[in-house]
């Protein structure tokens, strides 16, 4: 019996009903989840529900008029939080950073906890001894009204870690390594689709709690289900080994975070615009350390960072240590900006956003495009030692890609013309099908079904929200639908018209999303099928089977 079929109470494979001892939402995702919750006429938990407020700040910190419409969506989200927390007598915590590293310092997860999460990185709490997983607003919704997660039981990939990192090399190059590994040569990540990754070996000895949580976050970015730490009962046969002291540093190159390769000072520099050290992946103490010794390493005597950098760190006691021992303080005198412990500058809120061309550095886990701003930007993931030397120069320096080389984000459309298969290509996040922000539209996070589906596909083509979508079906490849657990990514689809969802296979999260918001998806490697998805097909899923007619 490995460890996720213990802690579940139930075998690979198998469909259980996974009581719960906890339920997290926070103030971005909150507002979908009560969508869901009015839909399904529920006015109180099952389960303990948490708010962590950790997606924006308050209102007042949006002071410069430029700003009026993040002050104005963070009124709103205080607004549904408080209703919210009363509603399903949530406990709220505000003003102490990001949740999945306030939970455990608070002592809100112990090991052997079940959790379920309104955040796509909630499987990072498996650093800290929980089996936790995310769900979609409408997974949750259903949760907070039974008290029980409805799911498959993950089969396992074991992850064998041993060595020790080398002197300038952190987890977050540890993370990014395994990533680039685990992609197949399409960028598709296939071992660990739906899997829980277990992490084993002598190389997480010396490693810390938040050391340990950078690498269980990485589950939605290998479109696993969850994480967990192996012990000595616990140890299986590994599908990956990783030698910590074989580690470089490495960048992800813009827009996958799983295209990692070294940062190598023979190769031609590129300008960074800005430089971003936080998230709940990069923004712990020790990567913040990280980034402030190789900053000051190599910048001149009382000499300033050489583009735009900000700092935030995870929590609110991370920040206080660093004040405490003058960290914080080195760094702006430096010239870099300091901002409150949150999730924000991830998805591209409350900061200015990126312009075209520009190109950004960030110890975050997700660059896809326009996650940031721009769509025509550039995101580039490190870790913080790597993003303290590249804030002294303001330059990055990795591999080119050759000229046959597609960036694996590459996301292309085939619409339907006398058929209804709208044939999707490439790697799909929800980041493609409702991107977090867009000037003049709205974000991911709005409940009104004309922003949603203004927002579909918004950076891929713009031209869908002209198209009649109605009685569609979107064919998709592999991996569909990874990335961050936002409702809007189905809710979109739902209010275009399209009916189901045909795919090679799916991120868990969306596929669990979609099946309890009543999308219909249908799983199939049958290159036929693939094949007959010309703009003249009909596909028609009903009782789970697909039926495929041409028409001439």
């Amino acid at each position: 019996m490995t460890l996720v079929e213990r802690l579940a109470g139930g075998e690979a494979g198998e469909e259980i009903h996974l009581p719960l001892d906890l339920i997290v939402t926070d103030d971005w995702t909150t507002p979908s989840l009560v969508h869901e919750l009015d839909r399904l006429n529920v006015h109180h938990s099952a389960v303990p529900v948490v708010l962590v407020h950790d997606h924006t700040l308050t209102p007042d910190a949006y002071e410069l008029p430029s700003q009026r419409a993040e002050r104005d969506k963070a009124e709103h989200l205080r607004t549904v939080r408080d209703a919210f927390a009363q509603r399903f007598n949530a406990d709220v915590i505000t003003g102490e950073g990001i949740q999945h590293h306030v939970l455990f310092e608070q002592e809100r997860v112990t090991h052997d906890m079940r959790v379920l999460g309104n955040d796509s990185h909630t499987p990072t709490l498996g650093a800290y001894g929980a089996l936790a997983f995310a769900g979609q607003p409408a997974t949750v919704a259903r949760a907070i009204q039974t008290g029980a997660l409805t799911l498959t039981v993950p089969r396992t990939f074991t992850i064998e870690l041993d060595g020790t990192l080398p002197h300038g090399v952190t987890v977050r190059d540890a993370v990014l390594t395994l990533l680039g590994r685990l992609r197949d040569p399409d960028g598709i990540p296939r071992r660990t689709i739906g899997r829980a990754l277990q992490f084993q070996g002598f190389g997480l000895e010396p490693l810390s709690p938040s050391e340990r949580a950078i690498l269980a976050n990485m589950a939605p970015e290998a479109v696993a289900a969850t994480s967990v730490f192996g012990g000595d009962s616990n140890v299986l046969p590994p599908d990956l080994t990783l030698d910590l002291s074989t580690v470089l540093p490495v960048a992800a190159r813009s827009p996958s975070p799983r295209d990692a390769v070294p940062l190598d000072a023979t190769q031609p520099a590129t300008r960074v615009h800005r430089v971003f050290v936080g998230t709940c992946a990069g923004g712990t103490e020790e990567e913040i350390r990280a980034f402030a010794t190789h900053l000051e390493t190599r910048l001149p005597p009382r000499a300033q960072v050489a583009c735009t950098t900000v700092v935030a760190p995870a929590t609110r006691s991370v920040a206080l240590r660093l004040e405490a021992d003058g960290t914080l303080d080195a760094l702006r005198e430096r010239g870099v900006q300091i901002e409150p412990p949150g999730c924000s500058a991830c998805f591209g809120f409350g900061l200015p956003r990126l312009e075209d061309g520009e190109v950004a550095v960030t110890t975050g886990n997700r660059n896809a495009r326009g996650r940031m701003g721009s769509a025509q930007a550039d995101i580039h993931l490190t870790s913080g030692a790597s993003a303290g030397a590249i804030a002294a120069t303001g330059q990055i320096h990795v591999a080119p890609r050759r000229s046959h080389e597609e960036a694996e984000g590459s996301v292309t459309i085939t619409w339907p013309e006398r058929g209804n298969v709208i044939r999707i290509h490439g790697v799909v996040t929800t980041d493609d099908l409702t991107p977090s922000s867009v000037p003049g539209v709205g974000s991911s996070n709005d409940t009104n079904l004309d922003v949603l589906r203004q927002l579909l596909f918004h950076h891929v083509d713009p031209s869908t929200e002209t198209r009649d979508l109605t009685g569609c079906i979107l064919v998709a490849d592999h991996a569909f639908g990874m990335g961050s657990n936002r409702a809007s990514s189905i809710a979109a689809l739902v209010a275009s018209g399209i009916t189901g969802i045909v795919a090679r296979s799916i991120a868990p999260v969306y596929a669990m999303g979609a099946r309890d918001a009543g999308l219909a998806v249908h799983l199939t490697d049958d290159a036929r099928v693939f094949d007959a998805a010309t703009p003249n097909a009909t596909f028609e899923l009903t009782g789970g089977r697909l039926h495929i007619t041409h028409v001439r």
